[in-house]
C-alpha cells in the first residue's frame, strides 16, 4: 500500500510514514517551466526533466534542457556485463592467462552498456534523479543545493548583517552582505580568511588528494577505538533517534567521526563541515561528493574560525564534534560556546571529550606530572577535566542536561619520567560521548 501512495503522490515512503511536508516536498515532482517544455516536444526527455525538477532551480533546468535540445549534453547510465567460466573450465584453464573478476573468477567477457536515461522507468529515475542532480551541478557550475539552504542561516562575521548568494561573474559564486563584506567559493568551499594556527600546520602533511585518501582509508590509532561499543556506533544511535535536519561538524578537520553517520542517515538533512583549513575542507567537498553521495544530504563547508562562526543564533539542531573542540586548543573552550550559541532551543551538542579518571589517584597524578613536562610546541590544554568538572562547565555554558557515557578510561601511567607519547598527546585520557541538550 505504501508503494502505491508514493507512485500516487510522488512522495518517498518515509515522508508519508512521517508526516514529514519537508520531505514530501523534496521529494514530489514540481511542474515544468513554461521555457522547458517549449524546448522538447517528446514525452520521455520531459519525464527525464521532471525528475530532475525537484534538485534543480528553473534556470538551472532551462539550462541543462538546452543543452539536451542542441544536443550537446547526454544522459545516461552505464551497466557493467561480465561473462566468468564454471569451476569445471577454470580447472582445465588453470595456467592460461586472463583476468580474474572480483569473486575470484577468471573472466572470459566483459561488455559495458550505455542507457539513456529517458529510457528508465519511473521508479528509476526517481532513484537516480538525486545523483544526476549533483553531478550535472558540478559540471556546469549551478548553485548547490546546500548554499541555497545554509543561506538563510548565516551571518557575516565582520558586522553581523545577514549574508546572501551573489555572483561576481559567470563563473564565480560569492556570499555578500549588504555591508559589501564579501566571501568567495572557492573550490566549493566558501572561505572566510581563516589560517591554520601559526605553527600548527597540519593539513601539509597531505601534500596532495591522494594523500588525503590515504589518510581516510586509514584504520587510525586503534586507541580510539577502544570500548565495549564504539564511540562512533554510540554517536550513530544518538543522530538516528533524533533526526536532525541540520547539523554543524565544528573544527571537522577530515570529518573522521560524521563520515560514519553520513553513510546511514536516511532523512534529509543539511550538514554544515566548518574548519580553519581550507585545504582540507577542499579535499573533503571532493571526497565525499565522489565517494560517499548520501542523496538525503547535502553538503556545505566553511573555512572560518570556529571560534567566531558566520552562522546566526538559535538556527542549528545538532552541533557534532569528534574531538573538534579539543584540537581548537586554546580556542577549546570559546569553541564550546560558540556551540552552544548556534543551537536552537532543544537542540543537542553531541561530542566526545577528553577526560581524566580521578584527580586524586596516583594514576592521575602521574599523568598530569608527565603532561605538565612537555613543552609550549604541544600547545598544552590549560585544564584537564574529570567527568564532574566537565558537567559542571556544560551547566555554567547554559545547557539544560548533558547525558555522559565512558567509551573506555585512562591508561596506566609508565614507570618513567618522560612523557611516552609523541603525536596525539591526548590518548592517554579517557573518552567520554556526551549530548548536551540547550
Amino acid at each position: 500500500m505504501f508503494r502505491e501512495l508514493a507512485w500516487l503522490f510522488h512522495m518517498t515512503i518515509d515522508s508519508i510514514v512521517e508526516g514529514d511536508l519537508t520531505f514530501a516536498q523534496k521529494s514530489s515532482q514540481k511542474a515544468l517551466p513554461a521555457s522547458v517544455e517549449a524546448l522538447f516536444p517528446d514525452a520521455e526527455r520531459r519525464r527525464l526533466l521532471g525528475s530532475l525538477s525537484t534538485y534543480c532551480s528553473d534556470t538551472e533546468l532551462y539550462n541543462i534542457a538546452r543543452e539536451l535540445s542542441e544536443g550537446s549534453l547526454e544522459l545516461t547510465v552505464q551497466a557493467g556485463i561480465v561473462r566468468t567460466e564454471s569451476a569445471a573450465c577454470q580447472e582445465g584453464r588453470a595456467h592460461q592467462e586472463s583476468g580474474i573478476c572480483q569473486e575470484g573468477r577468471p573472466r572470459t567477457g566483459e561488455r559495458k552498456v550505455s542507457i539513456p536515461a529517458s529510457l528508465l522507468g519511473e521508479n528509476t529515475l526517481r532513484e537516480t534523479a538525486p545523483y544526476f542532480a549533483k553531478a550535472l551541478g558540478e559540471m556546469m557550475g549551478n548553485t548547490e543545493p546546500g548554499l541555497r539552504r545554509i543561506e538563510e542561516l548565516m551571518r557575516c562575521p565582520e558586522c553581523g548583517e545577514k549574508l546572501s548568494l551573489g555572483n561576481k561573474d559567470e563563473n564565480k559564486i560569492s556570499i555578500v552582505c549588504k555591508n559589501n563584506h564579501s566571501y568567495d567559493v572557492t573550490d566549493g568551499v566558501v572561505y572566510f580568511g581563516s589560517r591554520e594556527i601559526p605553527g600548527e600546520l597540519w593539513s601539509l602533511y597531505m601534500r596532495n588528494y591522494q594523500d588525503y585518501l590515504r589518510e581516510q582509508r586509514h584504520p587510525g590509532n586503534p586507541r580510539y577505538q577502544m570500548g565495549a561499543v564504539p564511540c562512533s556506533e554510540v554517536r550513530w544511535q544518538t543522530l538516528k533517534k533524533l533526526r536532525p535536519r541540520v547539523i554543524l561538524d565544528m573544527a571537522c578537520g577530515t570529518c573522521n567521526g560524521l563520515k560514519y553517520d553520513l553513510q546511514r542517515i536516511n532523512w534529509p538533512c543539511l550538514v554544515i563541515m566548518a574548519d580553519l583549513s581550507h585545504r582540507i575542507l577542499k579535499y573533503n567537498k571532493r571526497y565525499f561528493s565522489e565517494e560517499m553521495v548520501n542523496p538525503y544530504v547535502d553538503i556545505v563547508c566553511l573555512a572560518c574560525d570556529c571560534a567566531h562562526l558566520p552562522i546566526r543564533d538559535g538556527c542549528i539542531d545538532m552541533v557534532v564534534s569528534n574531538g573538534g573542540f579539543e584540537s581548537m586548543q586554546s580556542k577549546m573552550m570559546d569553541g564550546f560556546r560558540e556551540g552552544y550559541r548556534v543551537l536552537r532551543p532543544g537542540g543537542h551538542a553531541v561530542y566526545n571529550i577528553s577526560i581524566v579518571g580521578d584527580h586524586t589517584s596516583e594514576n592521575t597524578k602521574k599523568w598530569e606530572y608527565l603532561y605538565g613536562t612537555l613543552d609550549e610546541s604541544y600547545s598544552l590544554h590549560e585544564k584537564l577535566y574529570d567527568i564532574e568538572e566537565w558537567e559542571q562547565v556544560c551547566r555554567s555554558t547554559g545547557y539544560a542536561a548533558t547525558e555522559t557515557k565512558e567509551i573506555y578510561g585512562e591508561l596506566p601511567a609508565p614507570e618513567g619520567d618522560v612523557f611516552p607519547f609523541e603525536n596525539e598527546i591526548l590518548q592517554w585520557m579517557g573518552e567520554y560521548l556526551c549530548v548536551s541538550e540547550k
